[in-house]
């Protein structure tokens, strides 16, 4: 893969992770319960049919599985996008509004950290060389900044502190899963 592709490539996918992910608080702080989970049921119906490329609904996003999908999840496009979805409907059927929590870490944590990473990550963790000291950190500072707007400071403090570590173990599970559940987890018992 050419090497300037695969940067801008990684611009665009964490951009749309910003901005898709964070337009999730509009309906989980302003829509009704039974229009939310109609809403959250869509559009995991329609990543499992873009992940199975049923027509016409995978060929209607083919467009933006080329712009967005990074080649070693191809053979799965909308896969990241499932498990976020999946992610953030548990959340809010365990936690309601505070699911919003959980949309702020995912977007801006794992958004900034996946940049940060990617661009300037140059001290691999002892114990999980995918991921970088760097990365963590912008996690833990994205993450934090974010949940001011939403929690108090130690409340930020802790869940971003907790959800960066957890974000930066060695996981079988996708972490666009457990880190919105997490940390809406976080900021309902804190």
């Amino acid at each position: 893969m050419n090497l300037e592709r695969g940067n801008m490539l990684e611009l665009r996918r964490k951009l749309f992770h910003f901005l898709s992910i964070l337009l999730l608080i509009i309906p989980v702080k302003f829509f009704p319960f039974w229009l939310n989970v109609f809403l959250f049921l869509s559009a995991i119906l329609l990543n499992l049919l873009i992940i199975f490329r049923v027509s016409p609904f995978y060929n209607i996003f083919e467009v933006f599985i080329k712009l967005f999908e990074r080649e070693k999840n191809l053979e799965t496009p909308g896969i990241q996008s499932l498990w976020a979805i999946l992610g953030v409907f548990i959340s809010y059927l365990l936690f309601g509004e505070n699911a919003v929590v959980g949309i702020v870490v995912l977007a801006l944590g794992d958004g900034f950290s996946g940049l940060v990473g990617y661009y300037f990550g140059r001290r691999k963790l002892f114990y999980n060389p995918k991921k970088s000291l760097e990365g963590t950190l912008a996690f833990f500072t994205a993450s934090f900044l974010g949940l001011l707007l939403f929690t108090d400071f130690c409340e930020a403090f802790v869940i971003s502190l907790i959800c960066a570590v957890l974000e930066s173990l060695p996981l079988k599970l996708d972490d666009n899963f457990y880190i919105p559940v997490l940390a809406s987890f976080l900021g309902e018992v804190l």
